[in-house]
């Protein structure tokens, strides 16, 4: 079993530590530049948890690969914790970045910069958090998978590589945007097309890792294809009047 799985009991494990560069650049300018910048306290309660399961992310590889399973096994609970709980941050994330939009959009209408109807500017807005809910949706989902198949090493550490890809978009649509000004490749292609084309490809890899070794695919065939499918819907969504009744819908303040 050592043998059958080292892709994912070592060399995964240093691939991992890829993110402590990547976050920090990634996140420089619009979180490390103005940390003591006034700012809901939501959004560093969002970051110290996005940090926490980035450094589970890194330590449990690093402990499988040093054979300290029951040291794995125990940190891991926290994930218990701390996923649940960076899930529901990150709705409230949404919930703000939602509300902060409208707010912008509000502005540009009254200086005459901005001519929307009310209907648009909901849309809008709606439109802006639909990548957030996406990776919300597979956060959840493959850690969730992950979970379930904890006993099982070969699927919990396939479904935890997908459930990690989630850090991959966020960070690396920030680079692109913050140091080159991109918003649109070539005009017509959003820059975050880029970060699903990068999920794509590597569990793409994967996957033919796996095939050529011989090693079961499904798995990798039920991420790779929840990534498509979620994408497909992320760009069918934009514009169409239910997402918009979905995202007011949820945006609602509790009573």
């Amino acid at each position: 079993m050592q043998k059958t799985y080292d892709l994912y009991r070592r060399g995964i494990a240093y691939w991992y530590l890829l993110l402590i560069p990547l976050i920090a650049f990634g996140f420089y300018k619009s979180y490390f530049a103005i940390l003591f910048a006034p700012r809901p306290s939501i959004v560093h309660i969002h970051f110290i948890l996005m940090m926490l399961w980035t450094g589970l992310l890194i330590i449990q590889p690093l402990l499988i690969r040093y054979k300290k399973i029951a040291l794995h096994r125990s940190i891991g609970k926290t994930s218990y914790i701390i996923v649940p709980l960076l899930l529901i941050a990150g709705f409230f994330m949404i919930r703000f970045s939602y509300y902060r939009n409208l707010n912008e959009i509000n502005n540009q209408l009254k200086q005459g910069t901005l001519q929307v109807s009310a209907a648009e500017l909901l849309q809008q807005a709606a439109d802006f958090v639909r990548i957030t809910y996406l990776y919300l949706f597979w956060l959840g989902f493959f850690y969730f998978k992950a979970i379930i198949n904890r006993h099982t090493t070969s699927v919990h550490a396939r479904y935890m590589v997908a459930a990690s890809l989630t850090m991959l978009g966020p960070t690396v649509d920030r680079i692109i945007y913050f140091y080159t000004g991109i918003i649109n490749f070539f005009g017509v292609i959003p820059l975050e097309y880029l970060s699903f084309l990068l999920q794509d490809i590597i569990l793409a890899g994967l996957l033919i890792y796996d095939y050529k070794k011989g090693k079961p695919t499904k798995t990798l065939w039920v991420c790779l294809l929840t990534y498509i499918i979620g994408q497909f819907l992320y760009y069918f969504v934009e514009h169409k009047a239910f997402w918009e009744t979905f995202v007011s819908f949820t945006m609602q303040p509790a009573p």
